[in-house]
């Protein structure tokens, strides 16, 4: 696959156009209470928890409104907020974050356009 240049996918092919939104961008690591911003035009698609890791309580992980933080549900009614839940370690999940960040734990931060 071609390498990704300041999160551009205008001259890939359509397969890897749709590998780049899965989240084959790049990988973060964070395993600290420090905020993570991924480059420009590239989002958090997917976290891979590493440790049992617990969303910063304050609120310094955001996303659009479809996906959950600590601060905010997912869209529909009834969605919880993340709030303070141990993510086991091994687990994955997936959405679009802007910025994460942990109170406690480590994971694997995948990059998508």
């Amino acid at each position: 696959m071609a390498r990704i240049s300041g999160g551009s996918s205008h001259r890939y092919t359509v397969v890897e156009a749709q590998n780049v939104s899965l989240g084959q961008a790049g990988v973060a690591f964070l395993k600290d209470t420090s905020t993570y911003t991924p480059p420009s035009g590239l989002k958090v698609v997917a976290i891979q928890f590493v440790e049992d890791t617990v969303f910063d309580s304050s609120d310094a992980t955001t996303a659009n409104a479809d996906w959950p933080t600590d601060a905010q549900g997912g869209p529909g009614t009834n969605s919880d907020a993340i709030n303070q839940t141990t993510m086991p370690a091994g687990m994955t999940i997936y959405g679009r974050w802007d910025t994460i960040a942990f109170d406690s734990g480590a994971a694997f931060l995948y990059l998508g356009a």
